[in-house]
């Protein structure tokens, strides 16, 4: 039976493409006091997911004795986040009883799994590039978020941006209200997720920056979420320092009706957009 052992931090996503990928029978998620938040929102993701509680997240040779008591032939090491004493205790143990350690690359706008294998004298290295493995509710449910309803279009841009997104990207789901907050358009290429504020404004104010910062804080989808703000009017210069201090996006757009009731981006708006998308998501596999 394969296992997998995956230290939580407080990133669900490579959790969850790990899993995806190896397809384990049973996934134990080595977690603190600090990521337990982390491990039950993976847990209610995974079936075949269980905690296996740390008592503290820096205690090496504490975190080794746990692994040595969780280790089962077939184990296989997911060292991709939690702390680095216990990325170092599960380098060890699967050292010692010959397993395999593994660890996903997210840079490149691609995800990456890497594998060395320790059944042998020669340590065997491999890495492999994964393909879509989540959706977007995977990647709400990741995070402990569920929408509470997706609302209709409000204005002509949210109606030609949903038509040009819809064929940019594998998934876009639009206007999800959540307690704390609303998301414009949650898009998604490959594994790659990113957020979309977009707001039909004479003048643009801090207050999209504001949404996308919460929205990609480390409470709610992380900060490996993509940030991209849709504008009809150019920001000031503060603001466009502040977007770019928070590694965010800015694209100005403007509509035309292409038909009558037919809103649709601009040929020079569409080209703005495509570039960001590309930038913040990775190149579209359809291009």
């Amino acid at each position: 039976m394969t296992t997998l052992l995956s230290l939580i931090g407080e990133q669900p996503i490579p959790i969850l493409l790990v899993d995806r990928a190896l397809k384990p029978e049973r996934h134990l998620l080595a977690a603190s006091d600090r990521t337990i938040r982390v491990a039950n929102n993976l847990k209610r993701l995974l079936p075949h997911a269980s905690l296996l509680p740390l008592d503290d997240a820096y205690d090496l040779e504490g975190i080794r004795k746990d692994f040595e008591k969780a280790f089962a032939p077939g184990t296989v090491f997911n060292l991709t986040s939690g702390t680095k004493p216990m990325a170092w205790a599960g380098y060890e143990v699967a050292r010692a009883h010959h397993s395999r350690v593994v660890y996903l690359q997210s840079e490149g706008k691609q995800s990456r799994l890497h594998t060395l294998d320790f059944s042998s004298a020669v340590v065997a290295q491999a890495s492999a590039l994964l393909p879509p493995l989540i959706t977007i509710d995977d990647y709400l449910k990741a995070h402990g978020l569920y929408p509470q309803l997706e609302e209709s279009f409000s204005n002509r841009q949210e109606v030609a941006l949903s038509h040009f997104l819809r064929e940019q990207v594998d998934e876009c789901k639009s206007n999800l209200k959540f307690p704390a907050f609303e998301i414009d358009f949650l898009v998604r290429r490959g594994n790659q997720v990113a957020v979309i504020e977009a707001k039909a404004k004479k003048k643009s104010t801090r207050f999209g920056i504001d949404q996308l910062t919460t929205i990609t804080g480390r409470e709610y989808l992380g900060t490996y979420t993509g940030r991209i703000w849709v504008v009809s009017t150019p920001p000031a210069e503060q603001l466009l320092d502040l977007a770019e201090a928070y590694r965010i996006e800015v694209v100005l757009v403007s509509i035309h009706e292409k038909a009558p009731g037919r809103w649709r981006l601009t040929p020079q708006s569409r080209a703005r957009l495509v570039s960001a998308l590309d930038k913040v998501l990775g190149q579209h596999s359809g291009r």
